[in-house]
């Protein structure tokens, strides 16, 4: 495919885009859908006036804000605010040296959806804006290190009229927007980024001021985002939380700090007989309630995994596929149902106003001989010895940091945060594994962190007693994980959730193996050998046609964004940074159609993403 114009005129670029959205099977689609406004004999659609009305909570990329004449309204308005003579000549975004704007645009090699949107992007700008992108692939691990991060300089800026001090910079966000990564880069699609949905306070990472954590992109917030999420994190009641919210997310939408283009589900294939797997952001909360055919004790769970795991250790875990194979044995405090509302596994918590919490355990939990009975003791010493020592270095270290915790009974301790938290179990900060203190205490008195990483109960799990739904077998480091059903496991003893939690897990056994190719791991699937499996989404249509396989789209909290470098060494195609202006951030994300995006490369399978949370979260601003 052609990365610059075969032609100088308007026509030849619009037969391009056509055709490319034809071979991606949009045929029959308006491929110009959401341009308004009539075209001039020179083929530029009618620049006259600057009617574009953005609105408190505006939705780039479909019907009055998709399209050419919107799009370059908007870069219109950036033009004026820029210092540099940027303008269009004909049907050419230009330079102040009147050659036209060339932008490089970067995915994930060996991706395909990867490779497919920076296309599609390139074809809309072009379109859209006059402006030729070159797509290139590269290494996911090569662009974090040499594009996306930096080393950490710190120095200070004017944000807003005010001095801004980036006194703890990060390789993320390593200063001010002079401080750049390694390599020059103007756009990428290789990362996506999470939202948060359960607790967008955790969004501050990426948005709380333009010295935050997370900020490789080098945004500028131009409205109050410190003293929102402030607010927020100073909200006494779920009202006064979503005031705030919305409040940001609205600007966020205003702002494209990252240009957002879709929402994605996770697809997963599943046996047909199995009952359970649902389309639901929390599928497989009460997966010991799951059966295959009829509700009875029978038969294997089996999954397959693309990779392996390195630790199993719970304290050092790091990976989404160990964690998996993890909670088939041991179960951590608490998830969320299928209407995202807490609910208690290993313990209960509870809070008058976001500052002090209470946990209060379930009693009939025990560890595996000689630790007995699991109690508050274990769950304070785990927190105060090992997440909160200067040595263990543990994975939930930083969730603890700022928090006194004591025991208050035998099956209660307590939590005090520094600043009050109404969503602090939506972070995931107080969730715990259950470790045995007995276990700990020879680690800690000598502070052998590394005995502690390689400590054989803790990467066996043989300690977990009836703290999950199976017991592990064995773990062959290369080809995965086998389990024997948990005959004493303690949810068949509690009173809420599905009755079915009683008589369960439904399955004698389960596994987990590593199958590095996905073309073994779908035919694993459709041979019954597997119960679940991932499924590509160029593959989704004759899966969902195959009575051998059901298939799940599962919602996740992952976005798919343009990300544009605000950077002194982004935009590199003239002088000045015209993605530093918001309004040519908004004519970006006019000019891209969310729509033809959606059925041309995900198939249908992806939800337009307008602000930093998905549609269904509670604290997704109003539709009105």
């Amino acid at each position: 495919m052609s990365r610059r114009p075969t032609a100088g005129s308007e026509t030849s670029r619009r037969v391009s885009r056509r055709r490319w959205l034809s071979a991606l099977g949009v045929t029959g689609l308006s491929a110009l859908a959401g341009c308004s406004g009539e075209e001039n004999e020179e083929g530029t659609a009618d620049s006259e006036g600057d009617d574009v009305t953005i609105g408190a909570f505006p939705r780039f990329g479909v019907d009055d804000l998709y399209g050419e004449t919107v799009a370059r309204t908007l870069a219109r308005r950036a033009f004026e605010e820029s210092d540099h003579d940027y303008g269009f000549d004909g049907g050419d975004m230009v330079t102040p040296e009147g050659d036209q704007v060339e932008l490089d645009i970067y995915h994930s090699a060996g991706q395909e959806t990867s490779q497919l949107v920076a296309e599609y992007i390139g074809q809309e700008l072009q379109e859209n804006l006059g402006i030729v992108v070159s797509v290139e692939a590269i290494d996911g691990t090569r662009f974090n290190n040499e594009y996306w991060t930096a080393e950490p300089a710190g120095g200070t800026d004017t944000v807003n009229g005010e001095e801004v001090e980036w006194a703890q910079p990060t390789p993320q966000n390593p200063g001010p927007q002079s401080v750049t990564s390694n390599e020059a880069w103007d756009m990428s699609v290789v990362f996506g980024l999470n939202t948060y949905p359960l607790n967008p306070l955790t969004n501050e990472v990426f948005f709380d001021g333009a010295n935050t954590v997370y900020n490789p992109v080098g945004y500028y917030p131009e409205f109050d985002a410190t003293g929102l999420f402030e607010t927020a994190r100073q909200a006494t009641s779920r009202d006064e939380l979503r005031e705030a919210f919305v409040e940001i997310f609205e600007n966020l939408a205003r702002e494209q700090p990252y240009v957002m283009l879709v929402l994605g589900d996770d697809l997963v294939g599943y046996n047909p007989e199995l009952n359970g797997p649902s389309e639901n952001f929390s599928n497989g909360w009460d997966f010991p309630a799951w059966y295959a055919g009829d509700p009875t004790v029978s038969g294997s769970y089996d999954t397959v995994s693309a990779a392996g795991f390195s630790t199993l250790n719970p304290l050092y875990n790091t990976e989404a596929g160990a964690g998996t194979a993890i909670g088939r044995v041991l179960d951590q405090g608490y998830t969320f149902d299928d209407d995202q509302e807490y609910f208690p596994l290993l313990y209960d918590m509870s809070t008058e106003n976001g500052e002090v919490w209470t946990f209060e355990l379930r009693e009939n939990l025990t560890f595996s001989d000689p630790y007995g009975q699991v109690t508050a003791a274990d769950f304070v010493y785990l927190v105060q010895e090992i997440h909160q020592s200067d040595w263990a270095n543990t994975v939930s270290a930083s969730s603890w940091e700022g928090v006194e915790v004591e025991q208050t009974g035998e099956f209660t301790f307590q939590a005090t945060l520094d600043t009050p938290a109404l969503l602090w179990p939506q972070s995931y900060d107080p969730l715990l594994y259950p470790i045995p203190r007995d276990l700990l205490e020879p680690y800690v008195e000598s502070e052998d962190v590394e005995g502690l990483q390689q400590d054989q109960e803790l990467l066996e799990l043989s300690f977990t007693g009836n703290l999950g739904a199976f017991t592990l077998d064995e773990w062959n480091r290369g080809a995965g994980t086998t389990y024997t059903r948990n005959d004493e496991y303690y949810l068949q003893e509690v009173d809420e959730g599905p009755d079915r939690f009683a008589d369960g897990p439904f399955f004698e056994e389960a596994s987990i193996s590593v199958v590095e190719e996905q073309a073994s791991r779908l035919g694993a699937l459709e041979t019954g050998e597997a119960d679940a499996a991932g499924i590509p989404p160029e593959q989704f249509q004759s899966y969902e046609e195959n009575e051998d396989v059901t298939v799940r789209e599962i919602p996740t909290p992952y976005n798919r964004i343009l990300s544009v470098n605000q950077r002194a060494n982004g935009w590199q195609t003239g002088p000045g940074n015209l993605f530093q202006i918001t309004a040519f951030r908004q004519a970006l994300a006019a000019a891209i159609g969310k729509d033809d995006l959606i059925q041309g490369v995900y198939r249908g399978l992806a939800d337009a993403h307008f602000t930093w949370q998905p549609r269904w979260s509670e604290f997704y601003p109003g539709e009105e």
